[in-house]
């Protein structure tokens, strides 16, 4: 519906927006009428106001009647509307079809109303020209009135208002674009006045505290709460505003009360009146919070990977097919001793630098990455601007964009000082540093070498494994650099008594290899020359820091008859020197087939007994300690127990040698005592009475070093009390050790609050020199002096005086092995102080040791009752 409003003149007229219809100006049937009579028309002295009607785009017309049927138009009105005409009068007919559809009404019903109610109009509207076209435009009309006040002519003009109109509509589009950019961009347009003060933002801001605060102006920036890193660019920022410059992308941090923040850019220029007065500045802003703890965030990462590449001497590079320019990295420079402003990547400049071969290498890796798009790596030496060589691990891969190829990239990483460690690891990889002799690995090329070669008929060699004994104790006690030492003396023995054409390695820390070729074929020689150098290893050896005594042991294979291939003969003889160990160290042994099986079968069970430590395959079982003047459990026995996945329970007598000729017996006796202080923390968290756990410890247990630190470390993870703990320590601790080392650790262990147990007292040494030296609170008889005391009256009198020895040196006694109750009693005559044995009980599990302690109790109690009864009885009698 067209808009309609008064027009500006002196008669209530009505302007309104739309279409031009000519074809009703006209009463329907009326005629044309001159009412007023025409006037001769100078249009030449009338020249100046075409030339201006010309230039305004005004055409005109007049009307002379309300049923007139055409009107008179000037010539600037034909030539508006594409018209032709010799009278200047045009039919109002033609002029229908030009008008548009929704505008033809009302511009009828104001040119009726300008006739009937003299009423001037002004219509806005739109006309279509011959070629379909429209244009913009603006009808007036107005009446004139002959003396009577009637309307006797209607006249008025027709301006093309299309420039106008089309500038007004390109900018209402701009201002809506401009509109819509605002209304979806981050930014926000502000002002500040003359003295910098911000103005407030017209409309809400969404964001915290500090943004908000920003927004509500009344403050220059540099009054608001900023980070302190930002005092200085905003001091610059301050003098730029005051000196009235623009600014651009200044950024800074701007803190609410809160203590929220926000991160700000934001870009203004100076705002002058005409006549030169600073008014203000315009500007905008948009918060970059969110880029900046990115921005934080990627610096961080790229400064971490920076930081990473040059501590891993990375460089990277960069080619591109499309320029075939090379870009290298500043660690590139770097890596490569260069000047990235003086030095060009090009393969010019680089290919001198490339060391042998490379380039060509680099080329060729370079050209297959490009055809298959893979990543490739290789190694390559370069030169250092300083002339050393330098060694390059580089990965190239393609860079591919929209599935081609269209480029390069790679990594170039310094690997020089581990390249070098390489080569120097390859010139020693045959030979052991320490003592000069082949290693391991050149030991196993000789003999894999030796089978490898047709053996001659009268051929025949000897593998000698020589494994040192108590070469540990010596390198624990001296220390390392006497055991290399004792290391460097036996490779010399080894060379001086062995032929010249003898092959000699130090396959192990300890163990050393003799290939001897013409051995013959029987034992005799072979033992013979074992025995003698057993016999030179085992003497004294006098070095800087004391000296030292070892001993050899010896396994010995006869090749080919005990081995086919290498690895068949290392295996035998490996097992002729496991069997010398069995039959007691400080010998020579030759491969016997009939013992291989059953060698065989420790091996095997000393690793699945090492695998059922690793596991948890092993229990603990408990054997109780009973007061023999109470009757009451005082205490338990922790015995390790293992069952074979395939053969059941394994006697300890069985598989603990084992374990300590494999070393196993340390990982044993260190489970064993955390199982055992747990089990008996839990029994006092129960509430059950507190009694003591002993537990069995190996020599080597103490011989591996810092033993008392691990003690320390189990109480103090279980929670024990250190005075329920007691160490069983046998008489073989001492044999082969030095007393320094033993008594050290004893008295550590001692200074804990543990308690000390002599094991297995008499069936050793049983030297009553460690009685009186060493910090031992109690004494367990063997077993073997408690079985059979019942008849043997020369087993109670050792017994007995044992008993009271220990008493003397002011010890508690234990007596192991009670099986009988004649036993018992005799030991109680003996005051001997505790008893375990299968007369109270076997070793059983935690579950069971608890039960069997108040079983073995309340019996004690119940004889004590009857006791107690018979001799009531008697004084009564």
């Amino acid at each position: 519906m067209p808009l309609c409003y008064p027009a500006a003149s002196c008669y209530d007229c009505i302007i309104v927006r739309v279409g031009l219809r000519w074809g009703k100006m006209a009463l329907r049937g009326a005629s044309l009428r001159q009412r007023y009579p025409r006037e001769p028309r100078g249009w030449h002295q009338e020249w100046s106001l075409r030339r201006a009607m010309k230039m305004a785009r005004i055409a005109y017309w007049e009307s002379y009647d309300s049923a007139a049927t055409d009107f008179w138009m000037s010539p600037e009105f034909a030539a508006l509307y594409d018209f032709q005409t010799v009278t200047e009068s045009i039919p109002i007919a033609p002029l229908r079809e030009r008008d548009l559809a929704e505008s033809r009404d009302v511009l009828q019903v104001h040119y009726v109303a300008c006739w009937t109610e003299g009423r001037p109009f002004a219509v806005e509207t739109k006309l279509l020209k011959p070629d379909g076209s429209q244009f913009d435009c603006v009808v007036h009309g107005e009446p004139e009135f002959d003396s009577s006040g009637q309307v006797q002519r209607v006249f008025g003009i027709v301006r093309d208002a299309t420039p106008e109109t089309s500038a007004l509509r390109q900018l209402a589009e701009s201002e809506q674009r401009l509109a819509d950019f605002v209304s979806t961009a981050s930014d926000w347009c502000w002002e500040s006045d003359p003295d910098h003060r911000l103005l407030p933002h017209p409309k809400s801001v969404e964001g915290n505290v500090a943004l908000q605060t920003v927004a509500s102006g009344g403050k220059p920036r540099w009054e608001l709460a900023c980070a302190p890193g930002d005092e200085g660019s905003m001091a610059l920022h301050r003098a730029d505003m005051e000196a009235h410059r623009p600014f651009r992308e200044f950024v800074y941090t701007s803190i609410g009360h809160d203590g929220s923040r926000v991160s700000i850019s934001t870009s203004g220029k100076p705002i002058f009146a005409d006549d030169g007065t600073f008014l203000g500045y315009r500007g905008t802003a948009r918060d970059i919070t969110q880029l900046e703890v990115a921005r934080a965030l990627l610096d961080q990462r790229t400064g971490a990977l920076e930081e990473a590449h040059r501590l891993g001497k990375i460089g990277t590079w960069h080619h591109r097919l499309d320029v075939g320019r090379t870009i290298w990295s500043p660690e590139l420079y770097h890596l490569l001793g260069l000047e990235a402003d003086a030095f060009p990547p090009t393969y010019e400049n680089t290919t001198s630098y490339f060391l042998d071969d490379d380039a060509r290498r680099l080329l060729k890796l370079q050209a297959r990455v490009l055809r298959s798009g893979n990543t490739e790596a290789t190694d390559i030496r370069v030169a250092h601007a300083d002339g050393a060589p330098r060694d390059l691990a580089i990965i190239c891969k393609a860079e591919i964009a929209n599935g081609q190829i269209i480029g390069l990239i790679g990594t170039a990483q310094d690997v020089t000082e581990r390249k070098e460690a390489e080569r120097r690891l390859e010139q020693l990889a045959y030979t052991d540093p320490l003592t000069g002799l082949a290693n391991r690995a050149l030991f196993k090329r000789r003999l894999a070498d030796l089978f490898e070669a047709p053996i001659p008929e009268d051929g025949h060699s000897a593998l000698y494994l020589i494994d040192l004994d108590r070469f540990k104790e010596v390198n624990d006690s001296l220390g390392h650099s006497t055991g290399d030492s004792l290391l460097i003396h036996v490779a010399g023995v080894l060379r001086r008594e062995l032929d010249p054409q003898a092959f000699i390695a130090r396959i192990g820390g300890d163990e050393f290899a003799v290939l001897m070729s013409g051995s013959g074929t029987t034992a005799e020689a072979p033992i013979a020359l074992a025995d003698r150098l057993i016999a030179k290893l085992s003497v004294p050896v006098e070095l800087a820091e004391g000296e030292a005594c070892i001993g050899a042991t010896i396994g010995i294979a006869l090749l080919p008859q005990h081995g086919a291939t290498a690895e068949k003969a290392s295996r035998n003889a490996d097992l002729a020197l496991y069997m010398a160990k069995e039959a007691g160290r400080g010998r020579a042994q030759l491969f016997e087939p009939a013992y291989a099986e059953a060698v065989d079968q420790k091996l095997d069970l000393g690793r699945r007994l090492r695998h059922a430590v690793e596991s948890g395959g092993l229990t603990t079982h408990y054997q109780p300690q009973i007061d023999l003047k109470t009757g009451r459990v005082v205490g338990f026995e922790a015995l390790l127990r293992w069952s074979h996945p395939e053969r059941g329970p394994i006697s300890p007598a069985e598989f603990i040698p084992i374990a300590e000729s494999t070393g196993l017996i340390v990982d044993l006796g260190h489970w064993v005592l955390r199982d055992a202080c747990k089990q008996m923390r839990a029994w006092l968290d129960a509430g059950l009475p507190a009694r003591s756990i002993s537990v069995n410890v190996s020599p080597a247990q103490i011989w591996t070093g810092d033993f008392e630190k691990v003690v320390a470390a189990v109480l103090a993870e279980t929670g024990l009390p250190a005075e329920l703990l007691w160490l069983e320590l046998t008489e073989s601790l001492f044999v082969d050790h030095t007393k320094q080392r033993v008594s050290t650790t004893l008295a550590a262990l001692s200074k804990l609050g543990i308690g000390l147990a002599l094991d297995d007292f008499g069936s050793g040494y049983s030297s009553l020199g460690y009685l009186t030296r060493l910090p031992f609170n109690c004494l367990k008889i063997d077993r073997s002096f408690v079985s059979g005391i019942a008849t043997v009256p020369e087993k109670r009198k050792l017994l007995g005086g044992i008993i009271a020895l220990s008493h003397g040196l002011g010890m508690s006694v234990v007596a192991e092995g009670a099986e009988l109750a004649e036993e018992v009693d005799l030991l109680t005559a003996f005051d001997c102080d505790f008893v375990q044995g299968f007369a109270f009980s076997r070793p059983v599990g935690a579950d069971q040791a608890v039960e069997v302690a108040a079983e073995i109790e309340q019996e004690a109690a119940l004889i004590r009752s009857t006791n107690r009864a018979e001799f009531a009885d008697l004084s009564t009698d």
